[in-house]
């Protein structure tokens, strides 16, 4: 819990970073839009006043008319217009911007220590720069982009040397960290809040477990010492204890069920936040990155599968048997129609089975689990050729699938129908691992057995048997 909580807050950490550098990138393209506005129309004139006289450094015919009903105005240019935007409309949510060059015309856009260190890496090749730093004792994100040299540039800037593609200067934001870190620790509270209320559900779980187990163990010995003397009343204290037990496993497993349901939620968030990666910001992401989403992505549904194959085994337990007469010939081939593949490669055949009392819902997962597992390794064969068939052997009804497919070495035929346990890699054959112990515990619960036979490259066949 605590390594998952670690994570959960390091990721959120992250989390926080791309969300205050996304808010930078915006801020700085909002300006650049601008700019490159500006630059299209060669400027804008406005009325001249007190907060906008005419730029001394604009040395250009034209840049101070009269109109036609004389009124007065004077030519703004591209950073004119930008620089005074950013002064004027600071953002609400302590977002700072401002253009800057090695070599202004106006000197209120020299650098400062930090502006100076960058625009000097993008004269040496750099693309952008994103740094934390103090500013006047407050933690600021800050990023610069730099400015090439554009036509329109050159009205104002020919005369300092520049050429069309030179980097002229820069142009930054700073994003004030403060807010988005206090968000980062509330979500990192709802984080502890959460792993601790699921960490004291844990300790009572095993708690109350390792309380009731020690008192029937303790009550379980006290009536082995009184065998000699209450014999009758030990039989009736053995059913009682063994009844409680029997509870004390339905807890458990009851308490496992919950467990495994509540990782869904952390489940979704990481299927979730890849979904909306992927969907808003794929243009920001290379194609490494998109892929390796993808893989998040394709994990997570696998966990997901995991945890309804983990849950499902662990129903079987709990749900009581309902007998019914089962007709397993047309349980199976409805099975099979399910299942067939679109492309048909798969022939399956079904020969008459025996009739047989037992809980038909379970007794079809049996012949899901047994016809998915033989078109799946089946696959490595065209034809693929899957059988079907069974007989009544004393007071036993026998059933069996056959397929022409991967097989397995009859050495490790014992791990078959065990928990996770995989003869195969997953990069073969998906699955879990859990659908064969699924088939056993069913057919156990009906009083039957499992077994399987197979080799290597040759196919595989798997029996059940059920009790008439």
């Amino acid at each position: 819990m605590g390594g998952s909580l670690t994570w959960g807050m390091h990721r959120e950490s992250q989390a926080t970073l791309r969300t205050a550098t996304a808010a930078a990138h915006a801020n700085i393209s909002k300006d650049m839009s601008f700019r490159k506005w500006g630059n299209s129309h060669g400027g804008v004139y406005v009325p001249p006043d007190k907060h906008t006289p005419p730029n001394p450094y604009l040395k250009v015919p034209d840049r101070d008319v009269v109109t036609t009903t004389g009124k007065a105005l004077t030519l703004m240019n591209p950073a004119y217009m930008l620089r005074q935007i950013q002064s004027d409309f600071p953002s609400v949510y302590g977002i700072k911007s401002r253009l800057t060059s090695l070599k202004p015309l106006n000197p209120i856009n020299a650098p400062d220590a930090w502006e100076a260190k960058v625009l000097r890496s993008f004269e040496q090749g750099a693309k952008d720069f994103l740094e934390i730093q103090q500013i006047d004792g407050q933690p600021y994100l800050r990023m610069m982009q730099p400015f090439i040299v554009e036509r329109g540039c050159l009205k104002c800037h020919a005369l300092q040397g520049y050429k069309l593609g030179d980097i002229r200067g820069g142009i930054g934001t700073d994003v004030l960290m403060a807010p988005y870190w206090a968000t980062e620790r509330e979500h990192n509270a709802d984080l502890v809040l959460t792993y601790g209320a699921i960490w004291l559900l844990g300790l009572a779980g095993m708690g109350v477990s390792y309380r009731r187990i020690s008192r029937l163990d303790a009550e379980r010995e006290k009536a082995v010492n009184a065998l000699r003397e209450l014999n009758e009343e030990l039989e009736t204290r053995v059913a009682e204890r063994t009844a409680q037990l029997e509870d004390a496993n339905k807890e458990l497993e009851g308490f496992a069920y919950t467990v495994s349901h509540d990782l869904r939620t952390p489940l979704r968030a990481i299927d979730g936040f890849s979904h909306i990666l992927l969907a808003d910001y794929a243009d920001k992401l290379d194609d490494e990155g998109r892929r390796l989403l993808n893989v998040v992505r394709d994990n997570t549904r696998q966990m997901g599968q995991l945890i309804d194959d983990i849950l499902k085994f662990s129903r079987i337990g709990r749900v009581d048997i309902a007998y019914v007469d089962t007709d397993m010939t047309s349980l199976t081939q409805a099975v099979a129609e399910e299942l067939r593949p679109a492309e048909g490669k798969q022939q399956i055949n079904i020969a008459a089975l025996p009739a047989i009392r037992g809980d038909r819902a379970m007794l079809r997962q049996v012949w899901v689990n047994l016809l998915s597992n033989a078109i799946k390794f089946s696959r490595v064969n065209d034809p693929a050729l899957i059988e079907v068939g069974g007989s009544i052997d004393g007071d036993e009804a026998i059933y069996y699938v056959k397929d022409n497919g991967a097989g397995f070495d009859m050495q490790y035929a014992d791990k078959l129908f065990g928990v996770f346990q995989r003869l195969h890699s997953p990069s073969e054959f998906e699955g879990t691992g859990i659908g064969l112990a699924i088939v056993k515990r069913i057919i156990t619960r009906h009083g039957g057995r499992v077994w399987a036979e197979g080799r290597v490259g040759e196919g595989a066949t798997f029996y059940f048997a059920l009790p008439t």
